[in-house]
């Protein structure tokens, strides 16, 4: 009876453990145009490409790929956003351009944390945010006169459970 047991006790701990891994599945994205990889938690993604106008002729150009997980009312959202200026908007040095750029978040939410970071020598800010409405985790890296931006968007009250390992997973790539 003991061996039952015991054996009953260590399938229990297995079937717990492949339970949580299946939670945290993710799938890897890279991409080619974007010069970047990420892992994704498993999802459906959802990518945008939009122009940005700017002065005159000249626009940004914006690519965002995002999953959502949906938790009934709740939400959270992951998102790689690159944006391509014009390399005469991208001047200063780039942790200006990078505070300058979070500045419209600002308008809406209440800046909680900021840092600087880089990313394989890639200049870099790590900022949270958050209102009375959602919480926000971005990581921002500028390299020439591309502006990456990853973050974790969720809603008040939610936990982002692969958060971190999502930000962790972003490498910017030569390809």
């Amino acid at each position: 009876m003991r061996k039952f047991h015991l054996w009953f006790a260590v399938v229990v701990l297995l079937a717990a453990g492949v339970a949580c891994a299946a939670g945290q599945q993710t799938q890897t994205i890279a991409s080619v145009v974007g010069r970047f990889v990420v892992d994704f938690p498993d999802g459906q993604i959802k990518e945008a490409r939009k122009d940005i106008p700017l002065d005159g002729a000249d626009k940004i150009s914006r690519h965002e790929m995002a999953v959502e997980v949906d938790n009934g009312p709740e939400f959270v959202i992951y998102s790689v956003t690159y944006d391509d200026f014009p390399p005469s908007y991208i001047k200063g040095a780039p942790q200006d351009i990078l505070i300058a750029s979070r500045e419209p978040y600002m308008k809406i939410m209440t800046l909680v944390s900021d840092k600087v970071i880089d990313l394989n020598g890639i200049p870099g800010r790590e900022w949270k945010a958050s209102n009375d409405h959602a919480n926000l985790t971005t990581r921002q890296f500028l390299q020439g006169s591309r502006l990456y931006t990853v973050s974790v968007a969720s809603s008040k009250g939610t936990t982002a459970s692969q958060a971190l390992q999502f930000l962790d997973s972003f490498q910017i790539q030569s390809f």
